[in-house]
């Protein structure tokens, strides 16, 4: 999908400070010592945990720091997107949302929670806030908020990796000054129905599979977004592990220092949030500067792919 008439005015991340070390995840959760391996060989050593705190109070304080940015929110606001991985808990009483929004002054605006897609959902609400755009007042843009949060320790641990916690809000505006999204992919051709639980030649085959796909989708990004893969200053890609992005710079035959994994060891598996949580990051700490372009990619187990090209 190409793009080039919107990008993210603000963009904010909120991560739990307490870090839990995989050692200690693995353990609770009642894997031995292989598992721990696969973790240490993936890159992986600790994970940021909410600590039982319920997922809305990660979202309350990402869009709390969006509101310090931009303190006219609420009033620029034509709509809400909610973009999640792992199914949400809520009271019967009260919608997830309502407890995420709460006090904000946005009740009256439309609202829509969206999921499937695993680990690279977020790039399609990216698309859905653009062509939402389109009917929004010129003035107007979009609230998009992803977020996801394991509920037990074993919930943390799955595909080889470990999840972490987090929550990342961003304001989608035409008028968005930097940030510029020029294209955004959505690819999906399952074929590890199952996930874990697939029969072990769809995962094999899957799993031989995968890079191709992975490849395919960025180059389809790319062309979407009328570049050259030379003009990247960086590939902020999905981090369960590391060794697949060894795979990819050899198959796109792109330097693998500019594939940044550098974030993964405290972070592990942030589902589709990850590649925009180490985007925003990055441009904090002054690794993507003005100017350059970063493409953000997540391919989710099974068969999904998301990619999103920015301009910084």
């Amino acid at each position: 999908m190409k793009c080039g008439n919107f990008g993210f005015q603000e963009m904010a991340l909120e991560m739990p400070s307490k870090l839990v070390d995989v050692h200690q995840l693995v353990r609770d959760a009642g894997f031995g010592d292989e598992m721990l391996s696969r973790l240490h060989n993936g890159g992986l050593h600790r994970v940021p945990v909410n600590d039982g705190k319920p997922l809305p109070d990660l979202v309350r304080a990402a869009i709390n720091k969006l509101f310090k940015a931009m303190p006219d929110l609420s009033e620029l606001t034509g709509g809400i997107l909610f973009a999640h991985s792992v199914p949400l808990l809520s009271p019967a009483n009260i919608s997830f949302l309502s407890l995420c929004l709460e006090g904000y002054h946005l009740d009256d605006i439309p609202r829509v929670a969206i999921s499937g897609q695993p680990c690279a959902i977020l790039h399609m609400a990216v698309q859905v806030a653009g062509i939402w755009l389109n009917d929004c007042p010129a003035e107007k843009g979009i609230l998009l908020i992803g977020a996801d949060q394991a509920y037990s320790v074993q919930e943390r641990i799955f595909f080889g990796s470990a999840m972490g916690d987090v929550a990342v809000a961003m304001f989608v505006s035409e008028k968005a000054p930097c940030n510029r999204v020029l294209a955004s992919v959505s690819e999906c051709e399952v074929i590890a129905t199952g996930g874990e639980a697939s029969p072990p030649e769809d995962i094999a085959r899957f799993r031989s599979l995968n890079p191709l796909y992975i490849r395919h989708a960025i180059e389809t990004c790319i062309k979407d977004g009328e570049i050259e893969l030379d003009d990247l200053s960086y590939i902020v890609p999905h981090t369960p592990y590391t060794m697949i992005w060894d795979t990819i710079a050899e198959l796109l035959r792109f330097p693998r220092q500019k594939i940044l994994t550098d974030y993964l060891s405290e972070t592990g598996h942030l589902n589709s949030n990850d590649s925009f949580a180490h985007y925003i990051r990055a441009v904090r700490e002054g690794r993507i500067l003005d100017g350059e372009v970063a493409l953000l990619i997540n391919p989710g187990f099974g068969g999904t792919r998301g990619c999103t090209l920015i301009k910084r």
